[in-house]
């Protein structure tokens, strides 16, 4: 067979797309010892100073697939230190072959190429023979080994930019359903509309939630799902905020379904752009489309309702209460003196604190998605009348205080009842009597108020309110005491660490200062 069809008969190996590249390695060098009339022939991976067989045919022992041995100590050696194509009809005669190589593998007649990969050089196509050659290799044969390698070469690049194409669409994959878990897991539902807003996707939980499957909202207008014009004029509005970069929100927003319930929704709107503009060159010009995450809020906006009322009458009666009581014991402390005067005018200090919590507590609802406007607040006053009132009602505790005159925080004078619960806690549960440190320090980032006590510590249970808020049965006032401590203390900025001894317990209250601003 002449030497074009040996070299036709490589292009059609190595163009079968269809074939595996190690197939396609072994047929090129079936084809070369045939073609060449060598015995021999290996394709040698060259890396850190090691030859190591890839893929050979002959029976050579120590060419064949998994074998490897130090560079200086092959044939390739010389090979892929030059531009061209090393050929060597008589190795024993030959200066490019070293005495180690022919000692090592004592081959007679070899013919070699660099193997490219990515500008790098990757190894060896080779053949061989035991025997030196009488005639010398022509170009035409020296042309054919470069095309085994060129062509072995470009065969690498192709597998391993099929690899990458694998591993980025296992990573688009992944992504995808991680993207999809965490829709699953925070949202009820999320839909897509064009620049028109008509709908261009929507996910399966829109059955749950509208009663629609997603194929009958496909190209239909999102007025579909509005119930009213004001839901269709604020759905306007947001959808051209969003058009211009900006995302939307909104809470319970009404939405009809299939059947013409309406529930109410918690909606966050961001914009979609063309996927082929970088993030950094991005503008309004290049937006496609609106995403919409939605939440069924019908169930918490029921049970809100619920609470309001229930939050509302209970706060009525708790003042009104309160209010006679406070009124009485006003009435006492006139009539009364000494002791039993004192005693009536704690009464009527704890009933003045209630008030002002329920007060506290109908402000924190009207207001409870608003951070609050902390102030200036000198937290010495509200200490020393805690102390006091302990005192009243603690006489056999001993309570110290170790504090400058002033200690400005940023926060609200309700931590008051914080900083009661938590000495009022201290007093009642140490040992008899109880003894109680107070110290408070004041540094230019916040003012640490820290309570020590001689007891038994804190249980487990009232522990984790204290430090994460974490909700338990609360079948007691202790318990409902450091719950409403620790809400009152982070909704103030602040926070609440606890350390336990082997007696006793210190709980430390963190207040940011003002700023120097």
């Amino acid at each position: 067979m002449e030497s074009v069809a040996y070299r036709d008969q490589i292009y059609q190996i190595f163009a079968d797309p269809n074939t595996e590249f190690e197939t396609q390695i072994k047929q090129a060098l079936t084809t070369g010892t045939e073609y060449l009339d060598l015995s021999v022939g290996f394709f040698t991976r060259i890396i850190d100073g090691t030859q190591k067989i890839l893929h050979a045919t002959g029976d050579h022992p120590l060419i064949q697939p998994g074998e490897s041995c130090p560079l200086d100590e092959a044939y390739c050696r010389r090979t892929i230190e030059i531009d061209s194509q090393l050929a060597i009809e008589d190795a024993y005669a030959s200066p490019e072959i070293s005495d180690t190589a022919i000692e090592t593998f004592d081959l007679g007649a070899y013919i070699g190429a660099k193997v490219i990969v990515g500008s790098e050089v990757y190894g060896t196509a080779c053949f061989a023979d035991t025997e030196p050659r009488d005639d010398p290799f022509v170009d035409a044969e020296r042309f054919f080994v470069e095309l085994v390698a060129r062509l072995g070469g470009q065969a690498i690049e192709r597998r391993r930019y099929e690899q990458k194409l694998t591993q980025r669409e296992e990573q688009l994959n992944e992504q995808r359903e991680i993207y999809r878990a965490v829709i699953d897991a925070n949202f009820d539902s999320v839909f897509r509309f064009d620049t028109d807003g008509v709908f261009t996707y929507a996910s399966e939980g829109v059955r749950d939630l509208l009663g629609y499957s997603p194929a009958e909202l496909i190209g239909q207008p999102i007025t579909i799902t509005h119930p009213d014009a004001q839901t269709s004029e604020w759905a306007l509005k947001n959808r051209s905020q969003i058009l211009s970069g900006e995302p939307a929100e909104a809470q319970d927003l009404p939405l009809k379904t299939k059947s013409g319930d309406i529930v109410y929704t918690d909606i966050r709107g961001v914009p979609v752009y063309d996927g082929s503009v970088p993030e950094s060159e991005r503008s309004e010009d290049d937006i496609v489309g609106i995403q919409i995450l939605i939440r069924d809020a019908t169930e918490r906006r029921q049970r809100e309702g619920l609470i309001s009322v229930i939050n509302r009458v209970l706060r009525h009666n708790v003042r009104n209460e309160m209010t006679v009581i406070r009124g009485w014991a006003d009435m006492l402390a006139e009539d009364i003196d000494g002791e039993q005067a004192t005693k009536a005018t704690v009464i009527r200090a704890a009933a003045t604190r209630l008030i002002d919590l329920t007060e506290s507590a109908q402000q924190i609802e009207e207001n409870r998605d608003i951070s609050p406007e902390l102030e200036p607040t000198d937290i010495m006053p509200l200490v020393d009348r805690i102390v006091t009132e302990c005192e009243t009602r603690y006489s056999d505790a001993s309570i110290t205080v170790d504090a400058p005159d002033k200690a400005i925080a940023e926060t609200l004078p309700r931590i008051e009842v914080a900083l009661f619960e938590l000495v009022d806690n201290a007093a009642k549960h140490g040992e008899s009597p109880a003894s109680i440190e107070i110290d408070v320090h004041v540094s230019d980032l916040q003012v640490i108020c820290r309570i020590r006590d001689d007891g038994p510590g804190l249980p487990n249970t009232e522990r984790g309110v204290l430090e994460t808020g974490e909700e338990t049965p609360l079948v007691h006032g202790q318990g409902l005491g450091l719950w409403l401590c620790y809400w009152i203390v982070t909704t103030l900025d602040g926070k609440i660490e606890v350390t336990e001894f082997d007696r006793g317990t210190t709980i430390e209250v963190h207040l940011p200062t003002p700023s120097r601003e």
